[in-house]
């Protein structure tokens, strides 16, 4: 039923749009299908709120978001008649995920509007960096929609090679394909706090995707496994240390699934927390794959990897980084080995590995807060 809305609203908008003045100089951005305010897009939409009020910016969100409040400056209901005619008339469009769940949904495919479409200017963003994953495994047909709207993204900005070198991976053309760093590192700094804070935030899995629950996997009995951890709990007690366990955001349908561990050491974080806290409050954090490893990276924090199912990712996912071969961080395989590598952590109080010193090479780049400029800067060249 809603795309039938999300159709006859974007043919409304074409008759509309065809009888009407042309707006000058329209930004559209948007990030997590609309739900969440965060990340790269919510960097560079404030850079142009602040830096650029020339340009008329606007957020796109979903109508049953709770970040309504958040959003600083103008926002526009994802799916609304507004949204497809400010699309129709739009200049640039970023996006954080993909632009049919960020920014105007179905055009990439609805007939006339699809000419439009490939005559807009494209902008994808990434909502963080890609740290380990290659391409996800779907079925020939979904690949091949996949690869064709990826190829038609006119400017995506990468962080570092790797990252360049998985976006080529995934069909965005090589050309247009910038590093020019992440935005939302411009605003990654360190918050100052006598608290001990371990942030958990592991990255989700393809395959587990479309389960309706994620009880009695590999993926939820680890990680369970390590938040209930006795040694881990009495450690924590003893030294007044608090863990923030952070659900990716394409796990978020099985959050509650967790919420049996949240205790007065654990904190298992609402779906709309602000994650970019956390990572800056944070001393230490604790992932699989996840690309937060590149902000802690960044932050020169240390980084545990509980690569449990190593062999399933690598034969499912890919990497570009060789997961058994390359020295790029700590990395443990079972809870015990985790909690081993935690404490001593702690205990040298926080001091990063040379292992993670050598894995500086594949998340890190530029570290002059000018990542927002440069972007700017390269989508009006190009533009």
């Amino acid at each position: 039923m809603q795309k039938l809305i999300y159709v006859i609203n974007a043919y409304i908008a074409l008759i509309i749009y065809i009888f009407s003045k042309e707006k000058k100089d329209i930004w559209l951005i948007g990030g997590h299908n609309g739900m969440l305010y965060t990340d790269n897009s919510k960097v560079f939409y404030e850079y142009i709120l602040y830096e650029h009020k020339e340009i008329y910016i606007y957020w796109v969100v979903d109508k049953n978001a709770s970040i309504h409040k958040q959003i600083r400056g103008e926002k526009i209901i994802k799916g609304s008649v507004k949204n497809y005619l400010y699309f129709y008339h739009s200049k640039v469009n970023l996006f954080s995920d993909t632009f049919n769940s960020d920014i105007a949904p179905l055009t990439f495919m609805l007939p006339c509007i699809r000419f439009i479409y490939f005559r807009r200017y494209k902008i994808f963003l990434n909502h963080g960096r890609i740290a380990f994953n290659k391409v996800p495994t779907f079925s020939y047909l979904v690949q091949k929609i996949k690869r064709s709207i990826y190829s038609s993204y006119n400017l995506a900005t990468a962080s570092t090679k790797l990252e360049k070198l998985a976006m080529v991976g995934n069909g965005i053309k090589e050309e247009n394909i910038e590093i020019t760093g992440s935005a939302r590192d411009d605003k990654l700094f360190n918050i100052k706090t006598e608290e001990q804070n371990i942030l958990i935030a592991p990255s989700w899995r393809s395959w587990l995707y479309d389960n309706d629950t994620l009880e009695n996997t590999q993926y939820f009995n680890n990680y369970t496994k390590l938040l209930s951890d006795k040694r881990l709990n009495e450690y924590l007690e003893d030294n007044n240390i608090q863990i923030s366990f952070y659900l990716h955001h394409m796990f978020h349908k099985f959050h509650n699934e967790f919420q049996e561990y949240n205790n007065h050491r654990i904190k298992i974080l609402k779906k709309d927390s602000e994650l970019s806290i956390y990572i800056k409050k944070s001393k230490i954090l604790i992932t699989d794959y996840s690309s937060v490893c590149a902000d802690f990276y960044y932050l020169q924090k240390p980084v545990i990897f509980f690569q449990f199912d190593a062999d399933e990712y690598s034969k499912k996912i890919g990497s570009y980084i060789n997961l058994k071969n390359d020295k790029f961080g700590e990395v443990g395989y079972e809870v015990d080995k985790v909690v081993d590598i935690l404490i001593k952590t702690i205990e040298k109080n926080y001091l990063i590995s040379p292992f993670q010193e050598n894995g500086n090479k594949f998340f890190v780049n530029f570290i002059d807060k000018n990542n927002c400029k440069r972007i700017y800067n390269t989508i009006k060249e190009r533009i």
